[in-house]
């Protein structure tokens, strides 16, 4: 009996990161779904980041969780969301103007600018094997954008895919950032710190919907469902469920289920928009996710 539990208790990381991927792969569909009128995209993240952060606080405050953290570690958290909001900001851009897959799979090449970032600031090593899935990477995104293909380059798509490949860029500084917030003991809990996140990232992307002039109310109540549903179901209660279990299950494993992210919005934007790859582009998509599988292995 013990060991049937202690089998179910080390199962539950693993389940919780796998629904947490399926959770953050509907970000991108639900980004796409509410289009780039009013709000534009960067005033969807700020709806996204200033809703989720209500939700994440009034949960923090049902559990009586410590809202109020150290200056140092605020600093970090504001700096975080500075970066978050940039991550949205490229991201955002890259889902409308190349499609919801497409945009998610380059975001999620994270993995080889999060080895350089980590190598120029904390000199880690890197692996002959990283070194081949990064090559590997860089040929399977080439493949993937439609070079060789029929893909039609206009000017829309090409930008789409320069801001799906800063996507991964920011979102590996975002994810080293975090981890140095991890390493400081300050008795905040993953809740109250991913509330911080959002309510700055969501003051952020503000400011920047104001200078661009695209930020206005949604203009129905269809809009405003979407964008409570990509606050609720990403920005908290993926989010959360990845944060919470992903430091409990070895980097491999967490990983390969990570990769549900990429692989579902790919999924979701082929049946719900009708996204379609050509035969060269489902080989990129392949062996871009198996490079991105074999470089986030430890190092």
């Amino acid at each position: 009996m013990q060991d049937y539990q202690h089998q179910g208790s080390a199962a539950q990381p693993l389940i919780r990161i796998a629904i947490g991927a399926v959770c953050i792969s509907f970000a991108p569909v639900l980004v796409k779904a509410v289009g780039g009128g009013i709000p534009g995209p960067t005033g969807i993240g700020m709806y996204r980041c200033l809703i989720g952060a209500a939700l994440l606080f009034l949960a923090a405050l049902h559990r009586r969780d410590r809202l109020l953290l150290p200056g140092r570690v605020m600093a970090l958290l504001a700096l975080a969301g500075f970066i978050f909001f940039l991550d949205l900001f490229v991201w955002h851009r890259s889902i409308i103007l190349a499609g919801a897959g497409m945009a998610t799979i380059l975001g999620n090449t994270q993995v080889f600018a999060t080895a350089v970032l980590s190598l120029l600031l904390f000199k880690e090593k890197l692996t002959g094997r990283f070194i081949l899935a990064a090559v590997s990477a860089m040929a399977g995104v080439i493949l993937l954008v439609g070079i060789g293909s029929d893909v039609t380059f206009d000017g829309q798509y090409l930008k789409g895919i320069v801001f799906g490949l800063l996507t991964g860029i920011v979102y590996a500084s975002f994810l080293i950032t975090i981890r140095q917030v991890g390493r400081i003991r300050d008795n905040g809990t993953n809740l109250t710190r991913i509330a911080w996140i959002s309510l700055f990232s969501g003051m952020f992307l503000g400011i920047a919907a104001l200078v661009e002039r695209d930020l206005g109310p949604p203009p129905d109540l269809k809009t405003w469902s979407l964008l409570f549903l990509l606050a609720l179901v990403a920005q908290s209660a993926g989010w959360l469920l990845i944060a919470r279990s992903l430091p409990k299950v070895p980097g491999a494993v967490g990983g390969l289920l990570l990769l549900l992210q990429p692989v579902l919005a790919t999924v979701w934007g082929a049946f719900l928009f009708r996204e379609h790859l050509e035969p060269v582009q489902m080989i990129g998509a392949a062996v871009t996710l198996v490079a991105i599988y074999v470089g986030s292995l430890k190092r």
